[in-house]
């Protein structure tokens, strides 16, 4: 054997080494940083919460209220070259000119070159708050002109003038936190009455698995759009935001009861278990401390993979109008301004949140699979 394969070998024995001494999550982690897919998926997810949820006013160049009278107006690409060919090293817009088809009597938006717009980074802009208490004007980008012309609208406007992308980022906070809260709760229900139902058994198992075969029993779809129609018209935003997250997540918990009940009926004859018992353990204590713990990995995975699947119901239930409704801002609501032809025909910019919507769903299912793979450790 060649001195190189032997430091090989030596080198594969150490990390072997390493992974045996190390404990549970360690291993978990060290094999999730080796899926480059789950990673990838993990900082797109970041990115997302980072600009949606966390600080959407900063980098988002308008409030989500702001109108203007460029009405579904085209996007404004940003330039560094000029039509005489000079180059800027600061990126720039032109202006917008409103033109009139005699014919048609259609309004657009041709782009003017002789208005030049340089755009500049931590601006100051119309006065808003961080999540809703921190007070600032300062956006990531826009411009210092005084000219009511100089926008930057890299998305293209709504049917009232608002910058799209501004409103793809203050939606993407709705439809993301309803997406997490909603499995948080989806989670909460789900394990509770499943380790309740797999450790006490009898009359007890029978009550709680008739309930999650009625619910499965319903056909998804329907029974969304029904429960959906079901909330009040006049009820608040926010009243309206919890109840659809709430129901949610209530109509889904059985899958996952079913699951943890099994892990459980497994769990509970484990030796760790009936020491616990033997020493005069509270089955409270029992189900908390020991039995719930043991079945986190595959909880965790399951969230992962569930909180895509509610953040299209959201928007499905909100594009029908059953669920969230203008002026409330979120993926599906926007989605409600492009499902006319008209407006895939003369304004196709407004369907710039389907990529936002799969990228986000797209990520959440890479950290799946890959948390998935990395909760069994000792697998090859």
């Amino acid at each position: 054997m060649s001195a190189s394969e032997n430091e090989t070998s030596i080198d594969a024995a150490q990390e072997e080494k390493e992974q045996i001494s190390q404990s549970y999550w360690a291993l978990v982690w060290w094999k999730f940083k080796k899926n480059r897919t789950a990673v990838v998926g993990a900082i797109f997810l970041t990115i997302f919460y980072i600009a949606c949820v966390f600080f959407a006013e900063f980098f988002a160049p308008y409030p989500k209220e702001y109108e203007s009278e460029y009405i579904e107006a085209r996007s404004t690409s940003l330039h560094w070259r000029d039509e005489d060919g000079n180059f800027s090293f600061r990126p720039f817009v032109y202006g917008l000119e409103k033109v009139i088809n005699e014919q048609t009597r259609k309004r657009s938006f041709e782009v003017d070159t002789t208005k030049k717009y340089p755009v500049y980074f931590l601006v100051e802009g119309e006065p808003v708050k961080i999540l809703g208490f921190i007070p600032t004007s300062i956006h990531l980008f826009g411009n210092d002109s005084e000219d009511p012309d100089a926008n930057i609208f890299i998305m293209g406007t709504d049917k009232l003038g608002r910058d799209l992308f501004s409103r793809i980022l203050y939606g993407g906070r709705i439809s993301m936190f309803i997406g997490l809260f909603s499995v948080i709760v989806f989670l909460v229900v789900g394990v509770s009455l499943g380790a309740i139902s797999g450790y006490y058994g009898g009359a007890t198992d029978i009550v709680i698995m008739r309930i999650t075969e009625l619910l499965t029993a319903f056909p998804q779809e329907p029974l969304f759009l029904a429960l959906g129609a079901a909330v009040p018209i006049t009820w608040p935003s926010t009243q309206v935001f919890f109840m659809v997250t709430i129901l949610l997540a209530l109509v889904q918990w059985g899958g996952l009861a079913r699951q943890v009940r099994g892990l459980v009926l497994a769990g509970r004859e484990e030796q760790y278990v009936l020491a616990a018992q033997s020493f005069g353990a509270s089955d409270r204590r029992i189900i908390l401390s020991h039995l719930i713990p043991a079945t986190m990995s595959h909880v965790i995975v399951i969230a992962t993979l569930k909180i895509p699947a509610m953040i299209l119901l959201e928007t499905t239930l909100s594009y029908f109008g059953l669920g969230l409704v203008p002026p409330t801002v979120s993926w599906g609501t926007l989605l409600q301004d492009a499902n006319s032809v008209r407006a895939i025909r003369f304004a196709p910019h407004l369907l710039y949140t389907v990529p936002f919507i799969l990228l986000a769903i797209l990520s959440y299912n890479m950290l799946g699979d890959g948390l998935r793979d990395a909760m069994d450790p000792y697998s090859k």
